[in-house]
């Protein structure tokens, strides 16, 4: 192969970017920070990132930019609809706790600026900070780039074990991407890039050791031990960010799974002030747990599958506009009633997918409505057709169903699985024999109904008024460690306290998991009958 560069014209405007052999165009435009949807996970089946390919001979023509390799000189036209800027991820809100907010009771110091982060292996989070006050002034989430190389953690060890390059290419995309993040927020205050004088990140060990330039090979062979545990500090401009330089502080690994995410959510609930036997439950790509037992923690985590993000489903795609959240079927003979994110209540707008949120509302319905059996299989009426459709094509965005099929089905029972899975071994291991209180964070756990949790049997039967929902609380931990270094330490702290539960190496494990993949039986299920106060929209 060629090492020449090719060069890519950018129109109307004319600007030239330059594309190293071999990668894709979406991925030339993500090193000069131009970010296309992807929803898909560059799989080029959403066909949501086309652009106008314009060669120097021949026709031109649309092609999904994920999948077009770059091998020779072009200029290109890039849709509106495609760029993501307009699509910006809606983000759970970070809620601060009091142990928080009284620390900045009566403050008077000078106002200093800082970014928190929270990266996860789907969305990214970023949040502009007053330091001095202790407030969030903007923020936004954006769609991990690194989708590309995989939807999971271990798809993307994967990839740079097959090929060394691609650590580089995996820790800039992320590094554009929150780069870009942090532009659109000052933009948008009209503040200057220098004011920005620190970062805290917080994410999976994976996500952090890509982002550091560490090889996470070891996380991905057994023991699973992360390259390094403790909690660093590094100059942003030593990773390849071209805005002005300030230091980045990652709070400490626990384990190859554990990372300090998890701890940033255990400090904004304020777990170790929670009662004994209190479950955190961060849900997104990965689940992780942490229970707060008899003076020491425990912590687990478990697989519960991209399904849970909206990603690999048939029609599934981010909770950005368009996608399908809550769905609701009052008679099995008739079509479903569905409410789709349309935060400007536009008229144009139509849906055009299903995110995580309305793929659990769906099949939580199916369980109440009979539609499949508890083990997860279609009745005889839609057992033919292997898929049930809840948006017809004709009022569709893009002329095509959408609908939920029994391969979905199967994925969210995985998931499910893993879930209630890990719970059962976490409150094993801690000698606690239900859990006190759940809390339910993260961007997908904060939008998703408690009862169809409990009808899909993702967490134990408990009375709801236990179950507490905290937002994006990985994000909250990182607001909190940037604008007050004690809880660094808090975290740091914690780390030391707790107990890792190995569900790879249990032996049980698969068994428990296997019994788990049903779903509940319906004397189990608490009646679903009302809306939540959401206006449902009937085809």
């Amino acid at each position: 192969m060629s090492n020449k560069n090719f060069h890519i014209r950018l129109l109307p405007h004319g600007r030239q970017i330059k594309a190293k052999p071999g990668r894709s165009l979406m991925e030339a435009l993500m090193d000069q920070s131009i970010f296309l949807r992807s929803d898909c996970g560059g799989k080029g089946v959403c066909k949501k990132c086309q652009v106008k390919i314009i060669p120097k001979k021949g026709v031109p023509e649309f092609k999904e930019a994920c999948n077009f390799i770059v091998s020779e000189d072009i200029s290109i036209e890039i849709p509106e609809v495609s760029m993501l800027s307009s699509h910006i991820i809606s983000k759970a809100p970070a809620s601060l706790p009091a142990v928080f907010r009284d620390r900045f009771i009566d403050v008077d110091e000078e106002d200093c600026y800082g970014i928190a982060t929270d990266l996860g292996t789907t969305t990214i989070a970023i949040y502009l900070c007053n330091i001095a006050k202790g407030k969030v002034l903007s923020s936004l989430a954006v769609k991990n780039p690194q989708g590309l190389y995989g939807d999971d953690v271990m798809s993307r060890i994967g990839a740079i074990g097959q090929d060394e390059k691609n650590l580089g290419y995996l820790q800039q995309l992320v590094v554009r991407a929150i780069e870009w993040g942090i532009k659109e927020l000052l933009a948008a205050l009209d503040f200057k890039e220098e004011m920005i004088s620190q970062m805290v990140t917080v994410g999976n060990p994976t996500m952090i050791h890509i982002l550091a330039g560490v090889d996470p090979k070891s996380i991905g062979v057994s023991p699973y031990q992360p390259a390094f545990c403790e909690a660093r500090n590094i100059r942003s401009n030593d990773l390849g960010f071209k805005i002005n330089d300030f230091s980045i502080q990652l709070l400490p690994q626990v384990s190859g799974f554990i990372g300090g995410d998890i701890l940033g959510a255990a400090l904004a609930v304020d777990l170790e002030n929670q009662p004994e036997g209190t479950l955190l439950v961060d849900l997104g790509t990965n689940g992780e747990l942490m229970l707060k037992g008899k003076n020491k923690f425990f912590a687990t985590s478990c697989a519960t599958g991209p399904a849970f993000e909206g990603a690999s489903l048939s029609c599934g795609m981010q909770a950005i506009p368009g996608a399908v959240n809550k769905v609701q079927i009052k008679d099995p003979d008739d079509l479903p009633e569905y409410t789709f994110i349309n935060p400007l209540n536009s008229s144009r707008l139509k849906p055009s997918g299903i995110c995580g949120t309305g793929v659990i509302s769906a099949v939580a319905q199916f369980c109440q409505r009979s539609i499949i059996s508890p083990d997860g299989a279609f009745s005889k009426e839609l057992s033919k057709e292997k898929q049930y459709i809840l948006v017809p094509k004709n009022f569709s965005a893009n002329n095509s169903a959408v609908f939920i099929s029994q391969k979905d089905i199967r994925s969210v029972q995985l998931g499910k699985a893993a879930l209630i899975t890990g719970i059962e071994f976490l409150l094993k291991e801690a000698g606690i024999k239900k859990a006190e209180k759940i809390i339910i964070a993260g961007a997908f756990g904060t939008f998703l109904d408690k009862k169809d949790m409990m009808t899909l049997g993702m967490i134990p039967a408990m009375d709801f008024i236990k179950i507490k929902v905290a937002g994006n609380s990985a994000g909250a931990g990182a607001i909190m460690v940037l604008c007050d270094k004690l809880f660094l330490k808090k975290a740091i702290q914690m780390a030391s306290k707790i107990t890792i539960v190995d569900l790879a190496c249990n032996q049980d494990f698969q068994d428990v998991f296997i019994q788990e993949l049903n779903f509940p039986s319906s004397d189990y299920r608490p009646l679903i009958l009302e809306t939540n106060q959401v206006t449902l929209s009937k085809t």
